[in-house]
């Protein structure tokens, strides 16, 4: 009897806790969306002196746009916000927080990768974009995706401040010729992602018309036949300069250093900007892809995983595995400007991507012969995405303290059709003991696919923070999110009812951040956050269930030379629980079509680090972005003892060095007769794949660029990458597949125009 008191008390204990948890964080959350309703009762009984000292806050502040249109629409109207034509890595303001702040008013780590850094080492990719952020890792899938992590933890997609469930991890991406800067958070996110991993946000803000006409272009070519071109045209597209327009084309032609692959892309953008009055803008957006792309698993290793020391160039499976992936999306907003600094925005999209896959892999261990048995795959992946947010902000004063508001909702749903099939060597004999770099296949042997699924995943939220202005240097922020969440899915082969796998009701994301501005030019902060994230991936047994954590972190902020250059330290520390680990020995026989990768919660893991970064000009016509990180994942607690203190995420090194240095020969007014220097390194320290003994050492790979501007209107670069032609994997997987090989020294001339 004793014994079953002590247990239920202490079960009545733990109940207590859990309640206290969740009212404190409905009570935060409460709180900020609240602070409207007294705030704007306030703000009626202000006095003359008040009204004063806010239009003189106002004037101070006007180098920080007040409106989404005049950061992105207007463009070079306003230097310090866009950062096309800037000739600028450093911007003063981000988008993804609704309040167009500057980044030392942001306390987490953020940083943006601008289009002239873009433009400077020739990046046309997002998975190339990406690699030059700090602390993000990008592990490709040879087939135009890939997969981006920080902080140990997956990144989750914005499009222009519109969150989106799906759209960025192993998905193909638009050419970033159509964007104007990728802005990255690291950490989570919830309060305007909804539920999402805490590795953190991609907002990826697209180019906008400009009031004045301006053309450019560019042209590439370089090592296997390596072709890009894109055509950027925008202006007035009336007398009186209310509409204006933008196209963008791009394409791409390429092969690979590995044998049998290739790539074809083509990309068109289009945004007419509408400005109904001085107050009121609308936009419409259509954008097309259609990818073409050798499906590549990528190389083997031993049994023991140990490295087989194959060529770079090997190519393992059969040559005709193709992808042909075509990509749609349309998209509107509608902003409006109310006066005394309060705005609203609606913003919309829709996207409609097809992504069927027939391809073989190797599903045994390689014979001293190079021989072993096969897999053909067949699969369809059809994803609609649905976003919509609107939001309202502007400032009030109480009680002489000025409060940045900021209440809104989204809408995110992804409508998934898929389905797959395989045939094993297991019933199929023809595919066992074949060569590895030349099996004798047949593209005839395509597995019916029997089964299909529709799964729709819809999620959806309300969102308030309240920036309360304590001190003329001290800020607090409160915020918070409810969200809604529902996964289902039904066999429609088989026309089955919808079964609601998972399904969350109002589940609370409190936010709090404390700024502090010590001396002009540095910054003080501290942020907490709840992370809520239901997981996508499947274990054999079926779908995870959600992953629940916190984080904390606290840094320093400076800009120096005029906020010219901008240097950020962080350090964090999150705890979550439920995280989902790839199950690297088991084949991707997993989820609802048997073809995914097969995932197994980890119970309880741990993820902390710092985080180094200098970006902006040292001096005229030096421009640097150089970072360090360092991310302690480890698993705390799980199922397999032996997992316990090692390391979950895989190709997530526990050292990551990034550098990336142009210099101008000349002071900024000259565009003629100019030669510029650049070059680049990354050094990180070794990883293991997903099989934990498919490992690699610490490698270091250095680029350099040399360029000529001609004159005004004509620029002249080329790129070396992998000086040294050092030999490493971009990305280890398992013994028998995911693991591939790093470009070897190659070379690429550009010329760009612009008029």
């Amino acid at each position: 009897m004793a014994l079953k008191r002590s247990a239920a008390q202490t079960a009545q204990q733990e109940r207590q806790k859990l309640t206290a948890r969740k009212a404190c964080h409905y009570g935060v959350f409460l709180w900020s969306m609240a602070t409207g309703l007294p705030v704007m009762a306030a703000q009626a009984a202000d006095t003359d002196e008040d009204a004063k000292k806010k239009s003189q806050e106002q004037t101070a502040e006007s180098d920080v746009p007040n409106s989404v249109e005049n950061l992105v629409v207007q463009g070079e109207r306003h230097k310090n916000a866009t950062t096309d034509g800037t000739g600028s890595y450093v911007v003063k303001a981000v988008s993804m927080g609704k309040m167009l702040l500057r980044l030392d008013d942001i306390p987490q780590s953020v940083s943006v990768l601008s289009r002239q850094q873009m433009r400077d080492q020739n990046l046309n990719t997002v998975d190339d974009a990406l690699k030059q952020v700090p602390g993000v890792n990008v592990n490709l899938y040879g087939d135009g995706t890939a997969g981006m992590t920080a902080r140990g933890y997956t990144l989750t997609p914005q499009f222009d401040g519109v969150p989106s469930t799906g759209g960025l991890q192993i998905s193909q991406q638009f050419d970033v010729a159509i964007y104007d800067r990728l802005e990255v958070l690291r950490g989570p996110n919830g309060m305007f992602q909804g539920s999402a991993p805490p590795g953190g946000s991609v907002n990826f803000v697209r180019k906008r018309p400009l009031d004045h006409f301006k053309a450019q272009g560019s042209f590439s070519g370089g090592s296997w036949n390596n072709l890009h071109a894109d055509a950027d045209v925008t202006g007035p597209l009336t007398a009186s300069k209310r509409v204006t327009g933008r196209l963008v084309l791009a394409g791409t032609d390429r092969d690979y250093f590995y044998q049998k692959a290739h790539d074809r892309r083509w990309t068109a953008y289009a945004d007419i900007d509408v400005h109904v009055t001085d107050h009121t803008t609308v936009s419409l957006v259509a954008m097309g892809q259609k990818n073409d792309t050798t499906r590549f698993m990528g190389l083997p290793r031993a049994a023991d995983g140990s490295d087989l020391h194959l060529s770079r160039n090997s190519f393992v499976g059969a040559d005709w595995g193709r992808t042909s992936s075509p990509m749609y999306e349309l998209g509107g907003e509608l902003e409006h400007r109310f006066g005394g600094g309060w705005r609203a925005r609606l913003s919309g999209r829709h996207r409609m991507t097809d992504n069927p896959l027939h391809y073989t892999y190797l599903s045994s261990a390689v014979t001293a012969q190079k021989r072993g048995n096969f897999v053909v795959a067949n699969s369809l992946i059809q994803d609609q995405y649905d976003g919509a947010d609107l939001y309202f902000t502007g400032p009030v004063r109480v009680l002489h303290h000025k409060i940045d508001l900021l209440i809104g909702g989204n809408y995110d749903s992804d409508l998934m059709v898929d389905g797959g099939a395989t045939r094993s060597w297991r019933t199929d004999t023809s595919l066992a003991g074949l060569d590895i770099f030349s099996p004798a296949i047949s593209s005839t042997i395509q597995p019916d696919i029997t089964t299909k699924y529709r799964e729709p995943t819809k999620q959806g939220g309300v969102y308030g923070s309240a920036r309360i202005h304590l001190l003329p240097s001290l800020e607090l922020l409160m915020g918070g999110r409810l969200s809604f969440y529902e996964y289902k899915y039904k066999n429609i082969s088989q026309n089955t009812p919808y079964v609601i796998s998972q399904k969350n009701n109002a589940v609370p994301t409190p936010y709090l951040g404390l700024v502090w501005h010590f001396v002009p030019n540095l910054t003080a902060y501290v942020s907490f956050t709840d992370t809520f994230s239901p997981q996508s991936a499947y274990s054999l047994s079926g779908r995870l269930k959600p992953v629940l954590g916190q984080q904390i972190e606290g840094g320093l902020k400076g800009n120096f030379f005029h906020r010219n250059l901008n240097v950020t330290v962080a350090g964090y520390r999150v705890v979550e629980r439920n995280k989902a680990i790839e199950d690297g020995d088991q084949d991707p026989i997993c989820g609802r079509s048997g073809t995914s990768t097969c995932y197994r919660a980890a119970g309880k893991v741990r993820s902390q680090g710092a985080e180094v970064e200098m970006i902006g000009r040292l001096l005229p016509g030096w421009d640097i972005n150089a970072s360090y990180t360092y991310n302690d994942n480890v698993i705390l607690k799980d199922s397999t003892a032996s997992l316990v203190g090692q390391a979950y995420t895989p190709n997530s090194p526990k050292h990551l060095f990034k550098l990336w240095t142009h210099y101008r020969f000349a002071p900024p007014e000259a565009t003629r007769n100019v030669w510029s220097v650049g070059g680049g390194l990354t050094a990180q320290s070794g990883t293991f794949g997903t099989s934990r003994t498919v490992t690699q050492g610490s490698y270091v790979v250095a680029n350099a660029q040399i360029g000529y501007q001609l004159r005004p209107e004509l620029n002249i670069t080329v790129n070396v990458n992998n000086l040294s032609n050092t030999r490493y994997y971009q990305r280890l997987g398992n013994i028998y597949y995911y693991n591939y090989y790093g470009e070897p020294r190659n070379f690429m001339a550009t010329v760009q125009s612009v008029f």
